[in-house]
């Protein structure tokens, strides 16, 4: 962090103030207790604020990002963003298929055989199912 401005952003509580705290304690910076429901941190910071450390730079705690999209990326072509699946599906029975269902799908046989990671499958069937919320 040393001889810059460096912004913190990602997921509301995962410890973006917490981790600023620790790197200068002298900063008094308001966090939040681990919520016993879900074993997450919960939302405290409401606007972003700008912190000089001891040494000189600057952090910059930003409020937690509730949800991330993908915008007009229609369903039929969502899985052009997955390299490894790019690579795959050429080999489907089907030209059209979705890689979700249909029968001689080379992507689902990919991810049974371990050749894509499931948590990248897993990742694609998400954005599939959350298309009116975040695509849209």
């Amino acid at each position: 962090l040393a001889d810059g401005t460096t912004l913190l952003s990602g997921n509301s509580g995962v410890g973006k103030s917490t981790l600023i705290g620790t790197i200068d304690p002298r900063i008094d910076i308001r966090t939040g207790e681990i919520s016993q429901s879900h074993g997450k941190g919960r939302h405290t910071t409401t606007f972003s604020t700008m912190y000089v450390l001891t040494n000189g730079s600057a952090v910059i705690d930003t409020p937690g990002i509730k949800g991330f999209g993908l915008i007009d990326i229609d369903d039929a072509e969502l899985w052009h963003y997955f390299p490894e699946m790019m690579r795959i599906a050429p080999a489907c029975r089907f030209y059209n298929c979705t890689h979700t269902h249909e029968p001689g799908c080379a992507v689902v046989e990919a991810v049974r055989n371990s050749e894509i990671a499931a948590a990248r499958y897993e990742s694609y069937l998400k954005m599939l199912d959350e298309d009116e919320k975040y695509r849209k």
